[in-house]
């Protein structure tokens, strides 16, 4: 096969073109917010146990260097900074979500292409083109395949997200194509996680393993290494095993054409659980707030999902944190009983707390079609939620919830998400003023160097 026509070879050339086109300034404002709201979640992660795991594994494992480990007032080399970022990122699973194949890119993306950028004192220009360079190109190759890998048991952060990192770093360090190719080969040739690992620290893990490895593979290409140029298209490769031949090739072709951060768009969450149970929640919150509903006045509350929220939503009654993280039930309760889910109530003692137990009982999951009388201009998106709550009369309450707030066709405004990013300073503990940052963040294409980027 001519090497020209392979897909490896089409991504390449497809990172080449975008990084001289001019790109939009709504696409340059997405990319701002998403690096805002990742950049608070990594400093609240700062203060999780897991950090503290990550980066002692990091000190033990990679060299010194000069790239930031975010809310931690540690440095380390370009590698231990992309994974540690890219794990503390998605330690709280507060991080945002594309319903391209499913997958969270900020996440992966940002540390890499920060970790570059601070390594080689790169201007917050160079930042912000790598990083949407990044992205698109995981979202695209995610579009390609569609969301049937997830729906098979594929963790598509794993598998996607080294691709995107490689993309974002091969830009920021001006890599050639034959350079291109051989990493994008050489990082998709060790992809794949799996969804098991939902409710673990592994999963976060992995989300740094991602990051760095767009690290490694582009400096290990950069040396000479070669990989494996039909990693797609092999007998035994991600084409067969991942999705039986199944690929669109349009997507990949208008990598820098269409715009994915505009559709499907990115997700910025508002609660720090799983996405799959913020359309309830919102749910729930609507009727309780509207219909001036108190919890002692409830006695059930039936929430109809589609199937992809009862695959990720399978703690009914967690033990944990992280398994609380991806429970219906939970989420719920915690509505009922506070208004919202902060980063506060990732706690053991909520979890263990008697009221909320007996909150969480009344919650009951259902897994159904869109109900018929959804109106077709209703904005829906894949986690959809119907709820219905009874209280103990026997009246019903129902709110038909198509996407909750927060998703890209129903953004946070710039006021949420900077409370966002200040709950998540505060949380973290560092002793930095989050305005400051955060304007910062949002004037980063006037950062000359992205050492100074989180200094105030």
């Amino acid at each position: 096969m001519n090497n020209e026509k392979l897909i490896v070879s089409r991504l390449t050339s497809g990172i080449i073109k975008f990084k001289n086109l001019s790109l939009p300034q709504n696409i340059i404002n997405i990319a701002k917010n998403l690096i805002i709201d990742i950049s608070g979640v990594i400093f609240a992660g700062s203060k999780t146990k897991s950090a503290e795991i990550m980066y002692n594994l990091a000190k033990d494992t990679y060299g010194k260097g000069s790239c930031e480990i975010i809310g931690m007032k540690k440095f380390i080399n370009p590698a231990g900074a992309a994974f540690v970022n890219g794990a503390l990122g998605h330690s709280l699973d507060f991080d945002d979500n594309c319903y391209a194949g499913v997958v969270h890119g900020s996440a992966v993306v940002f540390p890499a292409v920060l970790a570059y950028a601070q390594h080689n004192k790169l201007n917050g220009n160079d930042l912000i083109r790598s990083f949407i360079i990044g992205l698109e190109t995981q979202f695209a190759v995610a579009k390609a395949y569609s969301n049937t890998i997830y729906h098979k048991g594929w963790w598509t952060t794993s598998v996607f997200g080294s691709l995107g990192s490689t993309a974002g770093v091969s830009s920021i360090l001006n890599l050639d194509k034959n350079e291109i190719d051989n990493a994008i080969s050489i990082s998709l040739s060790s992809v794949g996680a799996i969804r098991a690992i939902r409710g673990t620290n592994a999963k976060h893990y992995y989300c740094g393993k991602s990051a760095e490895n767009g690290i490694i593979a582009c400096d290990i290409a950069k040396k000479g290494a070669t990989g494996p140029i039909d990693v797609f298209e092999d007998g035994n490769g991600l084409l067969k095993i991942l999705s039986d031949n199944q690929f669109d090739l349009n997507f990949i072709n208008n990598l820098g054409n269409d715009f994915y951060l505009l559709n499907p768009g990115v997700d910025i969450k508002k609660y720090p659980v799983c996405y799959a149970s913020h359309a309830a929640a919102d749910g729930v919150k609507f009727l309780i707030d509207s219909y001036k509903i108190k919890i002692d006045e409830i006695s059930s509350i039936i929430c109809i999902v589609p199937q992809i929220i009862a695959s990720n939503l399978t703690y009914k009654y967690p033990n944990s944190v992280k398994e609380a993280q991806f429970s219906l039930q939970f989420a719920i309760a915690i509505i009922l009983k506070f208004g919202s889910i902060k980063l506060e109530h990732l706690d053991k003692k909520f979890i263990q707390d008697n009221s909320i137990k007996k909150l969480m009982k009344l919650v009951k999951m259902k897994v159904d079609i869109l109900p018929k009388n959804i109106s077709k201009n209703e904005v829906i998106c894949p986690e959809w939620s119907n709820v219905q709550l009874v209280d103990n009369n026997g009246k019903s309450f129902e709110k038909f919830m198509g996407t909750p707030i927060g998703a890209a066709k129903k953004p946070l405004s710039q006021n949420m998400l900077f409370e966002k990013f200040n709950s998540c300073i505060q949380y973290s503990g560092v002793s930095k003023s989050a305005e400051k940052i955060y304007n910062k963040l949002l004037n980063i294409e006037k950062i000359e160097n992205c050492r100074e980027l989180y200094k105030v």
